[in-house]
This record gives structure tokens, sequence and C-alpha cells, in this order.
């Protein structure tokens, strides 16, 4: 039917030409943004199953760097051990040479010294052996012990009741015991020194010991240079040493020993409700035709020392004078530790946990960095010594011990950084088959989009000269009205 009104012809150009115009301008869309898929119309399910990719991809890059922080921390921790085993592998060298018969006292002694040196520097690589704010060298449980001045609780020195542990003598306090302790008993064995046992109170008092002024002082407390009242106030009765800040020294009630050495007591000293007694100093019973008291014989049998205290009802400063060192053990029935909060946080070990894998709808995967604590205390070493030599040949064993947890802690170290390389290496290749699965969903391929983008122009430009033609239509109409 010849018609003006409707160009049916022009309608059908105008059609065809809407469509052409939707894929020149998907076309150009994926060629200007280099995406196959633009939006979710281009294609729905491709675009949810890149998205699950793209998720992986994400979290993969995360994970690669966790296992690079995993390996890092792992090849920081085995620097510290092998510091640590160099040092056991020395301290037992020292161990061998302190059994032999050909050695002196005091070459034993200078053998023990290093041996303290080597221990405090375990202890200092333990505490600073830090990456990523972890440490995992340090010990597995924090020690928070309120401590008067330097010294700390006596459950801190002797953290296991009954086992022996060895300190070096001085004028330096060595543990306080706290008010509610009850059946405390402390034995120290100064083998071929003179070390001596004192008990003050915080305020000064001297209350069992041996006198270091008078007419009968004893030569321990002078080899320290500590003759009078006015010395002691200076270098013992201080803050740092436990003892209140106006503390003065006042040896007005204090027990030296019974008339003959007893290492079940051989003297009582009876004070604000407490009952301590004192073996007294074996050194200074060696000449009995003297009264006594032969000071400075180091050749006495009787080298061990021993107190008891029934109840503590006051904070009591332990203190071992002499230049030496020596064991010591402690009992009880109860010993309260005063614990406070740091104000800083406290070093320890504690577990670290790196992820594996996370996979969009996989349960999340991980590899635990055990905490590895080798400080001197962990390592069984803190009542080890050198001197005697029966301690020495007891010492062999517990340092053969110490590096064999040095060693196991190494190969879990090593087999740690071998898993994470073999983790990083199978998601890398993961990383990569998955980049190369979303390329095929996502990217556009720029041969067919280029291809598409000139058909579609093409089209376009042979549609617009049809379009000229229809619109012409209406005009044949004319040559019959004219007719």
């Amino acid at each position: 039917m010849a018609t003006i009104f409707t160009n049916l012809l022009s309608a059908n150009v105008l059609k065809n030409q809407a469509k052409d115009a939707s894929q020149l301008s998907q076309a150009l869309t994926r060629l200007s943004s280099g995406l196959r898929i633009n939006s979710a119309k281009d294609d729905s399910a491709g675009q949810a199953i890149a998205n699950r990719m793209t998720a992986n991809l994400g979290a993969d890059t995360v994970i690669g760097r966790g296992l690079d922080d995993g390996i890092s921390l792992s090849e920081t921790a085995d620097g510290g051990l092998d510091s640590i085993s160099q040092l056991l592998i020395r301290a037992k060298e020292l161990a061998i040479r302190s059994v032999n018969d050909a050695l002196s006292d005091s070459d034993r002694q200078s053998l023990q010294d290093e041996f303290q040196q080597i221990s405090a520097t375990i202890d200092q690589i333990a505490g600073n052996t830090e990456i990523f704010g972890k440490y995992p060298l340090a010990p597995a449980v924090a020690e928070l012990p309120v401590q008067l001045g330097n010294v700390a609780p006596a459950s801190s020195k002797f953290p296991v009741a009954g086992a022996n542990y060895g300190f070096t003598s001085g004028i330096v306090s060595l543990a306080y015991i706290p008010a509610g302790a009850t059946n405390i008993a402390m034995r120290i064995d100064s083998y071929s020194y003179d070390d001596d046992i004192q008990i003050f109170t915080r305020d000064g008092k001297h209350l069992v010991g041996t006198p270091l002024q008078g007419s009968d002082p004893d030569s321990t407390w002078a080899s320290k240079g500590i003759t009078s009242a006015a010395q002691a106030d200076s270098s013992v009765i201080t803050e740092a040493n436990g003892f209140l800040p106006n503390a003065s020294y006042d040896d007005s009630t204090l027990v030296q020993g019974g008339s003959s050495y007893d290492i079940n007591g051989s003297a009582t000293q009876n004070y604000n409700g407490m009952t301590i007694t004192y073996s007294g100093d074996g050194d200074r019973y060696e000449d009995a035709s003297t009264g006594g008291y032969n000071d400075g014989t180091v050749s006495s049998t009787n080298t061990q020392e021993r107190i008891t205290i029934d109840n503590v009802t006051e904070d009591l400063v332990v203190m071992v004078v002499g230049n030496g060192s020596f064991s010591a053990r402690m009992t009880w029935g109860n010993m309260p530790t005063p614990t406070y909060t740091p104000a800083e946080p406290v070093k320890v070990s504690s577990a670290t946990q790196i992820v594996t894998s996370a996979n969009f709808g996989d349960e999340l995967k991980t590899k635990t960095i055990e905490p590895t604590p080798s400080d001197s205390a962990s390592l069984g070493l803190a009542s080890t010594r050198l001197n005697p030599k029966d301690e020495a040949s007891r010492a062999l064993g517990a340092l053969d011990k110490a590096l064999d947890t040095v060693n196991g802690y190494r190969g879990e170290y090593g087999s740690t950084i071998n898993s994470l390389e073999s983790a990083k290496a199978t998601l890398s290749a993961q990383t990569l088959a998955t980049t190369a699965a979303r390329s095929r969903i996502m990217d556009a391929d720029y041969a067919l989009e280029a291809s598409n983008m000139t058909k579609a122009q093409i089209i376009q430009q042979a549609s617009n000269a049809v379009l000229v033609q229809a619109n012409q239509q209406p005009q044949i109409m004319l040559s019959l009205l004219k007719g």
C-alpha cells in the first residue's frame, strides 16, 4: 500500500541504525577501557566469576607479604639462636676445663666468672632479638614481680623450691622475702670462698649475719671496704638495695651465731613476731683455741650456712657478702609473689600465626610459628655452676640439654622457612594461573573489537545512505497526483 503519512522504509532504517549505534558504542567502550565486561549487562555470570578471581588475587598479594614476614621472623630468630649455640659451645668448653683436676680453686672461679658473663649474654640476646614487635627468643611467661629498688622477691630468684641456683656474692642484695611468707629455709654453699648470709629489715636493722664493726669485725665485710656504720649507710643501706629512703645501719640486735657452728641453727633471733635461726659462719669457728673465731681462714669444711624463718611479718632483705660465687636454695611453706602492671610491655615470646591460604569461599589456612624461649632460665641453666668440680660435672649435662633444645629450635625454624618458601612458590603459580583465567573472561580482544567497530561504522554509513533513499519514497506519491 502506497502512503504518505507513514514511511515504513524510513522507520526500518532508523531501527537498524539504533541497533548499529549500540554495537558501535559497545565496541568503543571495550576498546577505551580494555575490558570485555564493563557492566553486568555485558556478561553477568562472567562478571561474578571474575570478581571472585579478583578477590583471590587481592588476598594472594597480602598472603605473599605475610609469608615473607614469616620467613623474616624465622631467619631473625635463627640468627639469634646461632649466636646462643656458639655461647653454649663455649660454656661447655669451660665446664670441661673446670672438671680437670689440674685447676686450682681460683682457676675454677675465673671459669665461673666467664660462664656468668656467657649466661648474661644469652639473656641479652634472647631479650633483644626482635622483629615486627615480637620477641621469639624471650621467656614464654612474663615475670612481673614487685621490686624493692633493684631487688626482686625471693620467688623470682628461686622459682623452683629446693633447686640450686648460682649467684655472685658482694654487697648487692640477693632478694627480699615478702611479708606473709612462712616456713622459710635458705641454705648457701660458698665452697672454697667465705660468703656469708646477712638478713636486714628495710629500715636498716641488721638481724642476722656477721659483724662489720666493733671489737670483732668479720674480714668479709672489710674486704668490701665496709668497716663502719657510715660506710654501710653509703654503700649497703641504699634504696637500690631495697632499703627505705631514710634507713640507716643498726646492729644493736645483731645475732652472729652461737658458741659453735651448727647447720641446723646455732643461734636464734626473735624480732617482731619472727623466729629466725642461724647456723653461724662456719669459717669463724675454725680455731677454737682463740675463742672459736679465726677470720679469713677458708680451709674450713663448714662452707655451708643456713637460716630459717617461721613467719615473715615484714619484708626482709637478704644479702650474701663475699668475694666469690655461691650456690643457694630456698624452700618455703607459703611464698607470696607481689605483682604489678608494668608501664611498658613485657618482652615475652608468643606464637605467630601466618596465613597461607584465603581463597574465596574456602576456610582460612594458617601456619603457626611456635615460641622458642631461649633465655638461660628457659634453657635450664639458672642453677648451673662451674665451681666446684662436682657442679661443673653436672653442668655438662645441663649444657648438652640446652644445646639440644637450641638445635631443636633451629630445626623448627629451618623447616618453617622451607615450608613458607614452598607455600610462596605455590602461591605465585596460583596467582599466575588465576590472572590468566580472569584475563580470558574480563579483558577485551582488541583485534575482535576493532573489527566490530569498523563493521559497525561501515553499516552506519551505509544506513545513512539508505535513509536518504527511504526519505525520498513519499515524493513518488506526488507523481500520482500530478498525473
